[in-house]
C-alpha cells in the first residue's frame, strides 16, 4: 500500500535494541522484544508519519542460532534495496573490531547511513560513545530506545536524508538571476542598457521613469574570453514615501520581482553616498533571504574629479567602503565601483555576481557543519540567561540559496540576538559565504527528549 515510500532499514548486530527502536519509531509493539539474541527473524515493516517505510531486520553475528546464516544472507541482500540504513550499535559495549569491518562494507553501498548508538540513557554512558566517531560517518546520534531518549532527533535525521525529501536540489540552474534596485534616478536603467548593450529601458533625468519590472536574459563575454549567461530584472525606483498610485503599484511589482531572484544589485549614487533608504533596502533584501552587491555608480565622474584635484582614487574608495561598513556593520556585502554610462567596472561587477551566485549554492555536509558549530560554541559560548544556558544540539542544512539551517536547541529565548549574528558571521568566514544571507529555522526540544550532556556531538 505504501510501496512508493522510501525504505529505511534498521540494521545491526543481535541484541543491540533494533526491535525496541522499531517499536518507538513506529509507535507500535509489532516487533518482539526479548533479551535473547536473535529473536527477530522476519522483516517487519511499518509506515512512519506517512513519510517512510521502516523495516526491522534480524541481527547479524548470532553464530549459535541455526537460522543465523540465513538471516545474515537476507539482511545483506536487502541492504542494497533500501534508501536509508540506520545502523544501531550498543553504546554500553563500545566500539568493536567487527564494527570497523561492518563500516567498511556499508561504505561501499554509497547511500545514507545514520549511526544510532543505543542504550545511552545517562551522563556516564554519554561520555563513552564518543569513540563511535572514529567510524567516520556524518550522522552519529546517541539514543536510548527503551526510555525514548533522542528518538525525535533520530526521526528528523532520517527524514532529512530521505531521497524524496533531500534538502538540496541536484539540478540547479547556475545562471545568475538578479534584480536591479535602488532609489530613483541613481542609474539603474543606464546599467541595464549597458549590460544588454541596447536601449531596452527608457532613460531620463526625471525620477520615476521606470515603473515596470522587466525580466531580461543576456550573455556577457568577459575580457578574458569567458562567456556567462545571466538574467536581470529591472525594477521601479524606490522612494521613502509613495504618494502616486502608479508608483505604489510599481513598488508592489518590485517587491514581487525580488521574490523571483536569488540576488540583487543595489545601486548607490557616489555623489550622494549611502542614505537611510539604501540602508532599509539592504535590510529588506536580506530579510527576504536574498544576497546583494552594492553597486557604486558614477565612478567615472568621481575618478576624474579626484585626478584633477591630485587625490588618490584607491584611498577614496577605501574611505567610501569604511563609510558603508560604518552604516551597515551587520552585513558583509560585496561592493563594486562602476560607471553605468561608460561601462567602466562592469566586467568586475559581473565577476562578483557570478562568484556570489556560486557561493549562494554552497552546501555543507551535516558532519562538517556540526563539528564547526560545536567548536565555535565551545570556544565562545553564549552568555547565560538568568543562570540558564542556550544550547544547540543538532543542525542540518536544508536548503541553499539562501543558506538555510534547521537547528535543534533547548530554549531559543535564552539566546541573545547578538549571538545569532556572531554565529552567522562565523559561518560566513568558515565557508566563504561573503554576501550570502543565512536563514535559521530553530526547533526547540525538551530536555526530557534530548541528552543535556555533550550538546552538538550527535553529528560528527
Amino acid at each position: 500500500m505504501h510501496n512508493d515510500l522510501p525504505k529505511v532499514l534498521l540494521f545491526g548486530c543481535t541484541n543491540v535494541g533494533k526491535s525496541t527502536l522499531f517499536n518507538r519509531l513506529s509507535q507500535s509493539r509489532r516487533a518482539i522484544v526479548h533479551d535473547q539474541p536473535g529473536v527477530t527473524r522476519d522483516f517487519l515493516s511499518a509506515t512512519v508519519d506517512e513519510k517512510f517505510q521502516l523495516m526491522d531486520s534480524g541481527g547479524i553475528g548470532s553464530l549459535s542460532d541455526l537460522f543465523a546464516n540465513l538471516i545474515e544472507e537476507r539482511v545483506k541482500g536487502i541492504l542494497g534495496k533500501v534508501d536509508v540504513i540506520v545502523w544501531v550499535l550498543d553504546g554500553k559495549c563500545g566500539l568493536t573490531a567487527g564494527d570497523h569491518q561492518i563500516s567498511h562494507t556499508l561504505r561501499k553501498l554509497n547511500k545514507p547511513i545514520i549511526l544510532a548508538v543505543n542504550k545511552i540513557d545517562n551522563e556516564q554512558d554519554a561520555s563513552s560513545w564518543a569513540e563511535f566517531y572514529h567510524l567516520g560517518w556524518d550522522i552519529v546520534i546517541p539514543i536510548a530506545a527503551e526510555h525514548a531518549i533522542n528518538i525525535a532527533v533520530l526521526k528528523e535525521a532520517i527524514i532529512h536524508v530521505l531521497p524524496l525529501a533531500s534538502a538540496l536540489e541536484n539540478t540547479v540552474d547556475l545562471s545568475a538571476k538578479f534584480a536591479i534596485i535602488g532609489r530613483p534616478n541613481v542609474g539603474k536603467s543606464s546599467l541595464v542598457n549597458t549590460l544588454l548593450k541596447e536601449d531596452r529601458m527608457l532613460v531620463s533625468d526625471m525620477a520615476g521613469t521606470t515603473r515596470d519590472a522587466v525580466e531580461c536574459p543576456f550573455a556577457w563575454q568577459f575580457k578574458t574570453g569567458q562567456k556567462e549567461n545571466f538574467i536581470l530584472v529591472d525594477t521601479a525606483g524606490v522612494r521613502k514615501k509613495i504618494i502616486d498610485p502608479v508608483e505604489y503599484y510599481a513598488y508592489v511589482r518590485t517587491e514581487k520581482a525580488l521574490q523571483t531572484v536569488d540576488l540583487s544589485l543595489i545601486i548607490l549614487d557616489l555623489s550622494e553616498g549611502p542614505t537611510i533608504i539604501d540602508k532599509d533596502l539592504v535590510r529588506y533584501v536580506y530579510a527576504l533571504g536574498k544576497a546583494c552587491v552594492w553597486v557604486v555608480n558614477k565612478w567615472d565622474i568621481a575618478r576624474q574629479q579626484l585626478e584633477a584635484n591630485g587625490e588618490n582614487a584607491e584611498k577614496f574608495q577605501n574611505k567610501f567602503l569604511r563609510q558603508i561598513n560604518g552604516l551597515y556593520p551587520f552585513f558583509d556585502t560585496p561592493v563594486a565601483f562602476v560607471s553605468a554610462k561608460s561601462g567602466e567596472g562592469i566586467d568586475a561587477l559581473l565577476k562578483q555576481v557570478t562568484a556570489l551566485n556560486k557561493r549562494l549554492h554552497t552546501t555543507v555536509s551535516t558532519g562538517l557543519l556540526n563539528r564547526y558549530l560545536h567548536t565555535i560554541t565551545a570556544k565562545t559560548p553564549p552568555p547565560s540567561h538568568h543562570g540558564k544556558h542556550f544550547k544547540i544540539y543538532y543542525a542540518v542544512q536544508i536548503k541553499s540559496a539562501p543558506f538555510t539551517l534547521q537547528v535543534f536547541c533547548n530554549k531559543l529565548r535564552w539566546m541573545p540576538n547578538h549571538y545569532q549574528r556572531f554565529l552567522e558571521n562565523s559561518l560566513r568566514q568558515q565557508y566563504a559565504l561573503k554576501g550570502c544571507p543565512i536563514v535559521w529555522q530553530w526547533v526547540e526540544k525538551s530536555p526530557n527528549t534530548l541528552l543535556n550532556a555533550s550538546p552538538l556531538k550527535q553529528v560528527v
